[in-house]
């Protein structure tokens, strides 16, 4: 009985000969755990199973050493410790400095001063041996086979010659010629030389002129059917005998792997330009898709630019008829997207920026060029920014559906009495399918937004006061909980449109034309209209507001060139200093409180409930926020974009954005660096909030800030609704409407993100 034995991973028996060389595999194991190669180091391994890609050296060394780097000399990614994988660094210690290697031309190569072990005489690196050696090894099993086939065939001519001979006589001469021949030892061909293009150079001139050929063998008629002009083969000489032809010498050539080596690259080429014509075929389609979508975009343009002349036209034709029949028409209240800003200066300079692309996109997605897109339009790059992630929270894919979405804007902007932000969503709520009986008031609307009411009006008002026991009450299970990824969703849009609103209030963006109250039959009021031009003599005060700002911020500059360090204890003292001055930092308690119209009152639980310092007098003050223990780069950026994929980035790039623009301009005066006037108003945003950072010196806000500046900003982030043409011509009276602007878009960021940080951290807290 034939012995049997073990597979090396079953551990049944089987023959020997059923088993595989060297690893010892039954058939099914040799399925199951293929010989692969290792991610890594590129060593040859047995795989345990189709998710295990690296070996088993190279997995302890990622648990020790993390993720490799590649490799200095071989590229190879398996530098775990330094820039050198262990293979390169030991060769180098024994060999020495690494070479060229002849047939990747990389300096991966080392000499180990024996031409015994170089590959065919040439010095390669590792990886280029083991390729050479494996492509040897296959051509030599390919060759193998085509030798036994050869074999067999002649042994079946033989067979068949002599069955069909016709006499004994001739069957007797053939038997005995074969054994004559068997009994005489063939004797190989020797060479003395090979060629410099790989040809074989006979040793003797017998070899040129043999006996009668015989029928040539299949291993000659395969070697000769392969052959190409231009390649490195064995030939076979011209009147060699061919069953003289040694195939054990060439199946040791060198020039036969050479030329396998380049019949796979032949093969390597033609696929490579398969695709290259493939990708060449689909760079024309698309461009030819490009110049069809720039034709249509360019009809759609000129079809709008037609539209909006004929509506134009219309209305002019329309207003003279009424007036020729003596009708008495209402007038729009403000003139032009602001109240503050004259309308010829926003038109002016955004036609010098270049917004029309802008205001186009917005026409065609919106129906129409609103206010807030004019205002904004005197900085572009924040436009853009501003408007992908309003499109992203309110028409893209999300966890809250599109009503719901506009009706939590509703009930933010209510917060801070924004009749313009309410008047547009409500609109937009019924055009996507709202239910029109939730617009009575926030009673009528479902539980699960009635619950979110209280964390609007602390996010709107006093951010601080954020727990996990807010957030915890929200996702709690029940009939109304909300989901982690929609009160994210949600979080979002509160503190996006309780914000807008401080931008609205704070650069009087007039009500839209087709809005209820955009027309009235009186005049407006003197209050809103008035525009308190600067007299000559505040016109010199102005100029010198201007140079005095510059003076002080070239000579913070210098000081911090200059000075060593300020400690923790004196950048904490100067921060608790600020925080105590914002508290005298008030609009003035003459302005009128304003009576919410009722369509914005219906959406307003607890009206009392508003902004109160965050240090007060007599009471004890929340811990400050201290920006390094939760930031907005370190934890608020990864957990929103966890919940809510896209959305952290868009907002990222928007904070980037308005905190970096800059035209480098004060005033009149241009090519100034304007980083530490920018940090100082962002950074006095989030001091009002309670927000405090330890590398930042608070003393240069009393430095930059001028009181006015000091009651605009905090007024507009607090309590917008209260903001005043007074206050807006106040501060800066020489400066640009469009740096006004640009302070505005600051406010809006910086009380967003403050927000934002509060109710990420309760959040956060929430989880772990």
């Amino acid at each position: 009985m034939a012995a049997l034995y073990a597979c090396t991973k079953c551990h049944q028996r089987f023959s020997f000969e059923a088993l595989s060389q060297g690893q010892q595999l039954c058939k099914e194991c040799r399925i199951a755990h293929p010989i692969v190669k290792c991610t890594y180091c590129r060593t040859e391994f047995q795989q345990e199973s189709k998710t295990n890609t690296i070996c088993k050296k190279c997995a302890q060394n990622v648990k020790l050493y993390g993720t490799p780097k590649p490799c200095q000399y071989c590229n190879v990614i398996a530098a775990f410790i330094g820039n050198k994988c262990q293979r390169c660094t030991n060769s180098e210690k024994k060999y020495g400095p690494p070479l060229s290697c002849e047939q990747c031309k990389q300096q991966c190569a080392f000499d180990r001063k024996d031409d015994r072990k170089k590959v065919d005489g040439k010095l390669l690196c590792w990886l280029c041996t083991l390729s050479y050696k494996r492509v040897l090894q296959k051509t030599k099993e390919q060759r193998k086979h085509l030798s036994s086939s050869s074999r067999t065939s002649l042994q079946e001519k033989e067979q068949f010659s002599r069955l069909s001979s016709g006499s004994h006589y001739n069957s007797q001469k053939t038997l005995s010629t074969s054994s004559i021949q068997n009994e005489i030892p063939k004797k190989k061909p020797k060479f003395e030389a090979i060629s410099a293009n790989g040809d074989s150079v006979p040793s003797s001139p017998e070899m040129l002129c043999p006996p009668t050929q015989s029928a040539p063998s299949v291993l000659v008629q395969w070697a000769a059917s392969q052959q190409s002009p231009g390649a490195h083969h064995y030939p076979v000489s011209q009147g060699t005998d061919v069953l003289n032809f040694s195939p054990d010498l060439a199946l040791d050539s060198p020039g036969t792997d050479h030329f396998v080596i380049i019949a796979q690259l032949k093969e390597e080429v033609a696929t490579l330009k398969k695709m290259l014509h493939q990708k060449d075929q689909m760079i024309l389609e698309k461009e030819k898709k490009i110049t069809e979508l720039k034709a249509d975009l360019q009809y759609q343009e000129s079809q709008m630019r037609a539209k909006m002349n004929q509506m134009e036209k219309t209305h002019k034709e329309v207003m003279e008829q009424l007036q020729d029949r003596g009708i008495k028409l209402p007038r729009q209240l403000g003139r032009g997207p602001s109240s503050f800003i004259p309308v010829e200066e926003i038109l002016q300079e955004g036609t010098e920026r270049a917004q029309r692309q802008l205001f186009i996109e917005a026409f065609v997605s919106t129906g129409r060029v609103g206010n807030i897109t004019m205002v904004m339009g005197l900085h572009p790059e924040y436009l853009a920014s501003f408007w992908k992630t309003q499109y992203l929270l309110l028409h893209l894919d999300g966890p809250l559906p599109y009503h719901k979405r506009h009706y939590i804007a509703i009930m933010a902007a209510a917060r801070h009495q924004c009749s313009y932000l309410v008047g547009f969503h409500v609109a937009e709520f019924l055009k996507v399918g709202g239910n029109p009986g939730w617009l009575q008031g926030l009673h009528c609307a479902p539980q699960k937004l009635r619950n979110l009411n209280e964390i609007n009006k602390i996010l709107a008002h006093r951010p601080w006061l954020i727990t996990k026991e807010h957030i915890e009450a929200l996702l709690k299970t029940g009939e109304n909980s909300w989901s982690l990824a929609e009160l994210i969703q949600a979080l979002v849009l509160l503190t996006h449109y309780h914000s807008l609103a401080s931008f609205v209030f704070g650069c009087g963006i007039n009500l839209e034309t087709d809005q209820e109250g955009g027309h009235a039959f009186q005049p407006p009021s003197p209050r809103s209209c008035d525009s308190s031009p600067a007299s000559e003599d505040g016109g010199r005060d102005a100029m010198q507001e201007v140079e005095v700002l510059m003076a002080r911020m070239k000579l913070l500059q210098e000081c911090q060139l200059e000075e060593e360090g300020v400690t923790q204890e004196e950048m904490e003292t100067r921060f608790e200093l600020e925080k105590t001055e914002s508290l005298l930092v008030a609009p003035s308690v003459d302005i009128a409180e304003h009576t919410l119209p009722p369509n914005v009152l219906c959406f307003v639980e607890d009206p009392e409930f508003g902004y109160k310092d965050f240090t007060r007098k007599g009471e004890q003050a929340p811990p400050t926020f201290r920006a390094q223990d939760y930031s907005w780069e370190d934890h608020g950026y990864s957990l929103i974009n966890r919940l809510y994929p896209d959305m952290g980035q868009l907002l990222d790039e928007k904070f980037q954005v308005v905190y970096n623009l800059t035209y480098n301009t004060i005033a009149m005066h241009s090519g100034v660096d304007t980083t530490m006037l920018r940090r100082a108003i962002w950074n006095y945003v989030h001091c009002v909030f309670g927000i405090r950072y330890d590398d930042y010196d608070y003393g240069e806000v009393n430095q930059l800030l001028e009181r006015s500046l000091k009651v605009y900003i905090k007024t507009v982030a607090c309590y917008p609704e209260r903001a005043t043409k007074r206050m807006y011509t106040h501060f800066w009276r020489r400066f640009k409407h469009s740096e006004k602007v640009h302070v505005n878009l600051l406010l809006l960021e910086a009380r967003m993100q403050a927000a934002l940080l509060y109710a990420l951290r309760a959040i956060t807290r929430y989880m772990t």
